[in-house]
C-alpha cells in the first residue's frame, strides 16, 4: 500500500500505537492470516495467507480507511486523499524459494533505503520481533495485547514533530482512554503451510535462508554506502521527524501482479493470469447481454451488475 504524497507512517511512539491498534482492530475477525510487514514512510510491505479475495480487500481497504482518519484527527484535516488510486498491489507468490527472497526483502527495506544499518535498529513498526520470537512450527503465533485507539480520541497533535516528552504523554493519554483491546495476531511460518512444509527442522532450516539473505541485503546496502560516502539517518533522527505530506514520490513503478524468482513458475502464473483476466472479460460481457448464468473464475471479486434496459421519459 503506497500514498499519493508525503511520508506520515513516522518512527514515534504515537504513530506505531494508532497503526498497531488500526492493524489489530481490522484484523479482529481475521480476514487474512498475517505473516510479515514491515511499515515504511509512505508505504507497507505486508505478506499474508488469503483464503478469500473478497476479506482480502476488506483487509486492506478497511486498513487504509481507518489509517486516513486517524490521520486526519491527528492533523486536524477535515478532508485528506492519503492513499494512492489503485496504489494497492496484490501479488502473488507461488513457491517457497521466492517468499525466502520477498521476505528478506521486506525487513531489509530500512537499510536498503538506508534509514539504518540493520533491522534490529529500526524503530518503525515492524513484525521482525515477533518473527524472531516464533517458534520453528506452522502452528506458531505471536500474539499481542493492542488497546483499541478509537478515532473521536484522537485529538491534533501540538506538532507535527513531537519532542520526546510530547510523545510519550500523548500515547499515555491514548492509552488511557482506551476501554477496550483486540490481540495483534502473527503466524510468521503460516505461510509455509500453503506448501505442506510442517517439520521443524525444514522451517528451522528455511528461517535460517531468510536470515541470511536479508543479511546479504544489508551488507550489499551498506557497501554501497561505503563507496559513496553515505551515512545512514539513525533510529534517533527517525524517531524525532516531523509527519511530511509534501514529499512527492519517484516516478511510478511497473505494477506486478504474480512474482516468482523461477522463470518457468514465473510464466505458468503470467499465462494462468492472462487467461483468468479473460475469462472475467467474457463473464462480464454476459452480463452485459443480460446472462448472469455464467460461472466466474474462483477468486474473481464481481463487479457491479451492468445496465441491460434503457428508460426513456416521453
Amino acid at each position: 500500500m503506497r500514498t499519493a504524497r508525503g511520508l506520515p507512517f513516522v518512527c514515534n511512539k504515537t504513530l506505531k500505537t494508532i497503526m498497531k491498534s488500526v492493524m489489530a482492530r481490522v484484523q479482529r475477525d481475521e480476514k487474512v492470516e498475517l505473516c510479515h510487514f514491515v511499515w515504511m514512510g509512505n508505504h507497507a510491505h505486508i505478506i499474508v495467507v488469503v483464503n478469500d479475495s473478497a476479506q482480502c480487500v476488506r483487509f486492506y481497504g478497511e486498513l487504509q480507511k481507518q489509517l486516513t482518519d486517524s490521520l486526519k484527527r491527528l492533523l486536524g484535516f477535515k478532508h485528506l486523499n492519503l492513499w494512492k488510486k489503485n496504489g494497492t498491489s496484490l501479488i502473488r507468490y507461488c513457491d517457497v524459494d521466492t517468499i525466502v527472497e520477498r521476505i528478506a526483502y521486506l525487513y531489509a527495506n530500512p537499510s536498503r533505503a538506508h534509514l539504518i544499518d540493520c533491522i534490529e535498529r529500526y524503530p518503525g513498526l515492524s513484525s521482525w520481533g515477533a518473527y524472531r520470537e516464533a517458534l520453528s512450527s506452522v502452528l506458531a503465533q505471536h500474539s499481542s495485547p493492542v488497546p483499541w485507539i478509537r478515532a473521536p480520541f484522537i485529538t491534533k497533535l501540538p506538532s507535527r514533530a513531537l519532542t520526546e516528552a510530547q510523545d510519550r504523554a500523548y500515547v499515555e493519554k491514548l492509552c488511557e482512554q482506551a476501554k477496550k483491546q483486540h490481540a495483534l495476531t502473527l503466524c510468521p511460518n503460516g505461510w509455509l503451510k500453503v506448501f505442506g512444509i510442517e517439520e521443524e527442522r525444514e522451517i528451522e532450516q528455511i528461517n535460517t535462508r531468510i536470515v541470511e539473505r536479508l543479511r546479504e541485503f544489508e551488507r550489499e546496502a551498506r557497501e554501497e554506502r561505503a563507496r559513496k560516502g553515505w551515512k545512514v539517518k539513525g533510529a534517533r533522527r527517525l524517531q524525532e521527524e516531523a509527519i511530511d505530506l509534501k514529499h512527492t514520490p519517484k516516478g511510478d513503478s511497473i505494477r506486478i501482479y504474480v512474482y516468482s524468482i523461477v522463470k518457468e513458475i514465473r510464466i505458468a502464473m503470467l499465462e494462468e493470469y492472462t487467461e483468468f483476466c479473460r475469462a472475467c472479460s467474457h463473464c462480464y460481457d454476459r452480463w452485459k447481454m443480460g446472462d448472469f448464468s455464467v460461472n466466474w473464475p474462483p477468486g474473481a471479486l464481481l463487479p457491479n451488475v451492468p445496465l441491460t434496459t434503457n428508460y426513456f421519459d416521453c
